[in-house]
């Protein structure tokens, strides 16, 4: 079947410039604030094809120009024409696209057709496999637009307001919407994410005044729960639009906040799967690299999508040359690196960690120049040294930079191993580096991390000492004091954020604290839905009230009330309840290990390449089905090699 085909990476490229400059604050466009990549011009496709005779039809994107070299190396040029004749035997077909409105793009069907076979290249000899995705198989489904699904939601519950109407969609969505019956010259819409948002003609984050024309307004997608028109003849037509994915995974418990937490956190992340994984669906729209790398691990354990982690770290990587940090955090970049092993683990798609192979290591060089001669990275000029929303000492070298450093040296000195080119030695690079955050940032009086050895402090944070336990090689007593001096002591500084939360509850549940992600779930998120919270916020503080909850970045309305990685419970209670764990690659190798927690019960599934894995659990039996191979359920201190289409049942 006929594909479109582009060169590997330009659709992402053309999209993410789209994602990234479409935002809108306060009534104005809100550009981006790091370096995007412009899409190539020009691009060059050809294939080698040997056929009976025909002939073959060429769409383009943009300006198409065709030659064929027959097998005799007589060249004939068909310029722009689309149908083009072949004779019976083997010919070269070359096809230049140009496009400088969006990206070259060819979709060929007929005695021939386009798909991923065929080679690309931007004019420069450097000829790559071609991009394609096999949603756009017919000459009208152009890349040029992304495809959404669209579902035509109920008109909200309406209610006159002061200056106008508000309608009510009772839980937050994204939508584009027509508005009719208008009649005033000039109507302010609003969108809120809240009724106080919404109400707010000062501070609400997205609005619009405008001239309607015969009587209505439209407006492409956005969020919202509330729609605020000055208009009181206001009607409105809303369709939802969303990426169709299925849910694969799921859990029940039979406790009714961490159900409801589960169920809200999937329509949350849900709504954040777009073009690419999007940190929340109103404020920024964009994508940020550790915030993806978080939905990684969500998407595992609810879609098992590969097509929506092959086009974010496509996006996040830009292009040659690379001279900034991803989102110009260097933590960003790194974990963007670890993220491409993550990847090749949970698929085993050995073709893309090729086909990415020239920007990993445009990036890894990056890194590597800008390395000091101690061995340590440090930030520079433009460079934001994130790690978290959290006060920490970053004078000099921060730790945590080089756990995150250390560990994405590994993982690309890994992808080579697997591609098969040289990784300069990187992993003894990595180690070294590893050994030098030993030295230089475990203190043996403290037996802990602290956070800049420069500055003399000894500033001890949990963020530092979380990274720590989850990428370094820390001994079983060194993990034992980070997490008795550090996790459980209140006087460290606590996380405010879902963000690291992700990272602290993995913790938890490592150091065998069964009940702590519970009483996590119930207390943070079960709170936060009991304000009537109907997607999951970028931020929580129980202490606070009313509109208090909505504040952030010192603006009344700027928290993201529908943020991704605040649906970390999907991923939490997958791997650390019904235990499902890939030890291998591509789930060659698995092992279940369910828990209870502090749990009566639970039922779900986890997706796997290929297949699923069904776990029930209550006090008294462990039952585990799955229809692929290479799985083993721990229970009891026992292992039962799993069998596909077979139950496992163990009584406790």
């Amino acid at each position: 079947m006929a594909q479109w085909i582009w060169k590997f990476g330009e659709f992402e490229i053309y999209h993410n410039m789209l994602v990234h400059t479409r935002r809108q604050q306060y009534g104005h466009p809100e550009p981006v604030v790091w370096k995007l990549y412009m899409p190539e011009p020009v691009v060059c496709f050809k294939k080698q094809v040997t056929t009976q005779g025909g002939i073959f039809y060429v769409h383009a994107c943009g300006d198409p120009s065709v030659t064929v070299v027959k097998a005799d190396g007589t060249e004939v040029k068909y310029g722009g024409k689309t149908q083009i004749p072949l004779e019976p035997g083997t010919a070269l077909v070359t096809i230049r696209v140009g496009n400088i409105k969006t990206f070259p793009a060819l979709y060929v069907d007929g005695v021939i057709e386009t798909d991923g076979t065929w080679l690309a290249d931007d004019m420069t000899q450097d000829w790559q496999a071609a991009g394609t995705w096999d949603v756009f198989d017919g000459p009208e489904k152009t890349p040029e637009i992304f495809t959404f699904a669209y579902e035509r939601l109920a008109e909200g519950q309406r209610e006159q307001a002061e200056g106008g109407v508000l309608f009510d969609y009772g839980r937050e969505t994204f939508a584009r919407i027509k508005i009719t019956g208008l009649s005033q010259e000039k109507v302010a819409v609003r969108f809120g994410e809240s009724r106080e948002e919404a109400m707010d003609p000062a501070w609400c984050v997205i609005r619009f005044e405008d001239a309607p024309e015969d009587g209505c307004l439209a407006y492409e997608p956005y969020a919202f729960r509330y729609i605020f028109v000055s208009d009181p003849n206001a009607r409105i037509q809303a369709e939802y639009e969303f990426l169709p994915l299925e849910r694969k995974g799921s859990f029940k418990s039979g406790d009714p906040v961490i159900d409801q937490v589960w169920e809200t956190a999937a329509y949350t992340f849900h709504l954040n799967c777009r073009e690419f994984f999007l940190d929340g669906i109103k404020r920024d729209r964009w994508v940020w690299s550790a915030d993806a790398y978080q939905s990684l691990f969500v998407n595992r354990y609810l879609f098992l999508d590969p097509e929506i982690e092959k086009r974010t770290l496509i996006a996040l990587g830009g292009k040659r040359p690379f001279k900034a940090h991803i989102n110009t955090i260097m933590d960003y970049t790194f974990f963007w690196i670890i993220s491409l092993y993550e990847y090749y683990k949970t698929y085993g798609d050995k073709k893309f960690l090729e086909q990415m192979a020239p920007q990993m290591k445009e990036i890894m060089d990056f890194c590597l120049e800008r390395t000091d001669e101690d061995g340590l990275i440090r930030g520079r000029e433009g460079d934001w040294i994130f790690i978290d929303w959290a006060p920490m000492d970053k004078t000099g070298a921060l730790c945590p930079e080089q756990i995150l450093y250390a560990k994405a040296m590994e993982c690309y000195a890994a992808i080579c191993r697997v591609i098969g080119i040289s990784d300069r030695q990187l992993g003894e690079k990595a180690k070294k580096l590893q050994d030098l955050v030993f030295e230089k940032f475990y203190d043996p009086q403290l037996k802990v991390f602290i956070d800049s050895y420069e500055s003399g402090n000894k500033n001890v944070t949990r963020q530092t000492n979380i990274l720590a336990y989850l990428f370094l090689p820390c001994t079983k007593e060194q993990k034992a004091d980070i997490y008795e001096r550090v996790i459980l002591n209140p006087g460290v500084r606590q996380i405010t954020t879902p963000y690291f939360k992700f990272y602290e509850n993995q913790v938890h549940c490592q150091a065998g604290q069964s009940g702590i992600l519970e009483d996590s779930i119930r207390s943070y998120y079960g709170s936060m839905l009991d304000t009537g919270a109907t997607t999951l916020y970028e931020e929580y503080d129980p202490a606070m009230e009313g509109v208090q909850h909505y504040a952030m970045y010192g603006h009344p309305f700027e928290k993201s009330l529908c943020h991704a990685w605040s649906a970390s419970p999907i991923y939490l209670l997958g791997c650390y309840r019904l235990g499902v764990q890939n030890t291998g690659i591509a789930y060659d190798t698995f092992d279940v290990r369910p828990d209870l927690g502090n749990l009566t019960s639970f039922s779900g599934t986890v997706p796997v390449p290929g297949g699923e894995v069904r776990v029930w659990a209550n006090a008294h039996e462990i039952r585990v089905w799955t229809n692929v191979s290479g799985g083993t359920l721990y229970a009891g201190g026992q292992a039962y090699p799993l069998s596909p289409g077979e139950t496992a049942a163990v009584s406790r």
